[in-house]
């Protein structure tokens, strides 16, 4: 299986769209097809417990990722591993024009990436999902002549199957696709589709807290509830970990500036600081500045260079003087 990558000029220009142009009116997802998901949280934490852990862990994983640039290949990934897929990908919904942008991939040569780097139109899968607000599958695309104006490009992927999926952040609105592939025909099971979903919402709400920059230092658990039933299906999903030992930290990044003392880093002030919790003995103070630290590199990656010396703080619970810190570790 290839490693999901992201594509760097598309996803720049989709989240500085989302970020400073006013946007179309949003595409959202029916209330009432939001209401039977809910059902579906419930109906999966009865009868799949395992099942539920893993999707429990996926969000907790997730929320633990500071950077865009990180969460949507872990997304893609994981959407493969749910459904057995060899090839996935990610589209943003361009808010400019309506049209979706393909931002992340895996598995796929330049003639896939070429032909679907922006979709206009329902003639395809993920523009077909995208249209209903809804998962669309197609068992052989291959045969179906609905989407034979792809047919040439399948071929030339080895694709044969596939699912869109929508990603909606938490108030139901349609941010994006997330699509996998296989080289044989056939449809996935229910059960799979249904678990693909419920991944669905989890990693839209994780990548719409930070696409928007609508994410509250940094921590999507800060963000204001508002009793939609996407709201009430978090807490179905956070209340198995209740009185499990969770520990808070609190991580600022910092420039040093020499007899000047230190400036946060990032293009403002809550770009890198926020929060993350874990659940592990395990998991302490260096844990936390190590995650931060990966995030950090792969910015770095992500803008070709870039890296400067920071110092990554964190503190138990709140934030406070680096003197008294519960961890700091020097980046270089």
């Amino acid at each position: 299986m290839s490693h999901s990558r992201n594509l760097v000029r598309p996803l720049e220009h989709v989240t500085a769209s989302y970020r400073s142009a006013p946007p179309r009116p949003a595409r959202e997802v029916a209330a009432a097809q939001r209401a039977d998901q809910l059902g579906a949280w419930a109906a999966l934490s009865l009868d799949e417990p395992a099942a539920l852990k893993t999707l429990q862990d996926t969000a907790a994983e997730l929320r633990d990722v500071p950077r865009l640039t990180a969460v949507l290949p872990r997304v893609t990934s994981g959407a493969m591993a749910l459904m057995g897929a060899e090839f996935g990908n990610i589209q943003f919904l361009d808010p400019l024009d309506g049209s979706l942008v393909l931002v992340t991939q895996s598995g796929f040569g330049p003639e896939f990436l070429d032909h679907f780097a922006v979709v206009h139109d329902d003639l395809s899968v993920c523009g077909r999902a995208a249209r209903q607000g809804s998962q669309t599958v197609a068992a052989d695309v291959r045969d179906d002549p609905d989407f034979a104006l792809h047919q040439k490009i399948f071929r030339l992927a080895g694709v044969r199957s596939v699912q869109s999926t929508p990603l909606v952040d938490h108030t139901g609105r349609l941010i994006g696709m997330i699509s996998t592939h296989t080289s044989q025909p056939g449809l996935p099971s229910a059960r799979d589709l249904r678990i693909m979903e419920l991944f669905g919402q989890l990693a839209g709400e994780a990548i719409a807290r930070r696409l928007t920059g609508r994410e509250i230092d940094g921590h999507p658990g800060a963000l204001p509830h508002n009793g939609t039933a996407l709201d009430q299906r978090m807490a179905l999903l956070e209340k198995p970990r209740s009185g499990n030992g969770a520990t808070h930290w609190v991580y600022r990044v910092d420039v040093p500036n020499g007899s000047a003392g230190c400036h946060t880093y990032g293009d403002h002030p809550n770009q890198w600081r926020g929060r993350i919790t874990t659940h592990s003995p395990d998991q302490g103070a260096e844990h936390a500045a190590a995650l931060i630290a990966r995030e950090l590199m792969a910015e770095w990656d992500f803008n070709s260079g870039g890296m400067k010396p920071v110092h990554v703080h964190v503190w138990r619970d709140w934030e406070g003087d680096p003197r008294d810190t519960a961890f700091t570790l020097e980046v270089r």
